[in-house]
């Protein structure tokens, strides 16, 4: 089997916009986004730090308060300065919206946040889509740019559609973002190493010179990126049939968590327990027992 180019499988990359961005996305249609295969969702998010430090070297990244333990690790070995920015509320064990609204207001102009698309780990939970439109337009206002970790589509709601909706608020606000995807989850292709990078940019012309920077610092970290999960997503996403089963099957598997959710809480309540377990249904994902510090995405 032949080597991917450097960018990886066309056909994936293709797919893989249509799900964060949307089937018909005026962005895709303008070739406006420049996008690389990359090695699962951290490999996506190594990527993006490498190329946020080459070409802004003076800048910093906010991450929330929790994230994924790994993301201060991919950021620092970038070397790209971290600061952090408030978002779970231990007391509520809800999200700290006013504190998380601060935080933007007061961070520098043009500052890059990280943002948890959907499933926020190790929460689980999410802003609303109203808390969406604010943040957003807080962005807007401070020239702030975001860069979405998307590593559960489908396993908030049990609707990829319906999990994209932060990054299609962003879009409809007239933002540039990044976003980093992962089939690890979704597809399970755990050890496939699937993933997707992307940049939306402010022209063709931009998209074309950014994928091909992209490009160049994958060459010396991995040359190119493997070619069997590639090609899992891309036969099932360009498929309708098998598509649509991947989708019943993704929805069974959020059901079934959202299920897990409500029966616990629906026990412990029972029991007596005298503590609110509201949390418990409110929250999204796989993320209710226990923090994933040490997973892979």
């Amino acid at each position: 089997m032949e080597y991917l180019p450097m960018g990886g499988s066309i056909h994936m990359i293709e797919e893989s916009l249509k799900l964060a961005y949307g089937e018909d996305s005026e962005f895709i249609k303008d070739k406006r986004i420049a996008a690389v295969q990359a090695l699962s969702g951290t490999g996506a998010c190594r990527l993006f730090a490498d190329f946020q430090k080459r070409f802004l070297p003076d800048s910093q990244i906010y991450i929330p308060t929790p994230t994924w333990s790994n993301h201060h690790n991919i950021w620092r070995d970038a070397q790209v300065p971290q600061r952090t920015f408030s978002y779970y509320h231990p007391e509520s064990r809800g999200l700290d919206f006013a504190g998380l609204m601060d935080d933007i207001k007061n961070a520098p102009n043009g500052s890059f946040f990280l943002l948890h698309a959907c499933a926020h780990n190790p929460t689980g939970v999410d802003p609303t889509e109203e808390q969406w439109r604010e943040i957003s337009y807080q962005f807007k206002l401070k020239n702030h740019f975001p860069f979405f970790d998307m590593a559960y589509q489908g396993f908030a709601s049990g609707d990829p559609e319906r999990d994209a909706k932060a990054i299609r608020i962003f879009l409809e606000d007239g933002h540039q973002i990044g976003c980093a995807q992962s089939y690890a989850k979704n597809m399970g292709l755990y050890g496939q190493r699937a993933g997707c990078l992307s940049i939306l940019c402010e022209d063709e012309m931009q998209a074309v010179a950014v994928k091909s920077q992209l490009q160049q610092i994958a060459r010396p970290m991995y040359s190119n990126p493997p070619v069997h999960g590639a090609l899992v997503v891309s036969i099932i996403l360009s498929d309708p049939e098998l598509k649509n089963v991947w989708l019943g099957e993704v929805k069974g598997m959020a059901d079934r968590i959202i299920g897990m959710r409500k029966a616990l809480r629906e026990n412990l309540e029972k029991l007596g327990s005298p503590l609110s377990w509201e949390h418990v249904t409110n929250q999204d994902w796989n993320v209710l027992l226990q923090w994933d510090d040490t997973g892979t995405s």
